[in-house]
């Protein structure tokens, strides 16, 4: 059942949910277009995708070579305590 809250139309006419991801088919032809030497404008216009959002997505690719989001809410792992300073 798709998630119906929050949906919104872009500046550019494109649907999408606030707070959520873009869906993975729609990250990835961004970073197909982006391979095949598509200007991340031109991307943004032809998907009709927020300039930013592309831009978030192709740095995150360059970075990481992933094309998945973030995670959503939760809390940092925290690291564990250094035990080494109690041991004699």
């Amino acid at each position: 059942m798709p998630h119906t809250g929050q949906a919104g139309v872009n500046q550019l006419g494109g649907v999408f949910v606030n707070g959520r991801p873009l869906p993975d088919v729609v990250r990835k032809r961004i970073v197909e277009l982006a391979i095949m030497g598509v200007r991340p404008c031109d991307i943004s216009r032809q998907l009709l995708v927020s300039h930013g959002c592309v831009s978030k997505i192709l740095t995150r690719f360059y970075e990481t070579g992933s094309i998945r989001p973030g995670s959503i809410g939760g809390s940092k792992t925290k690291a564990a305590p250094d035990f080494n300073k109690n041991i004699p």
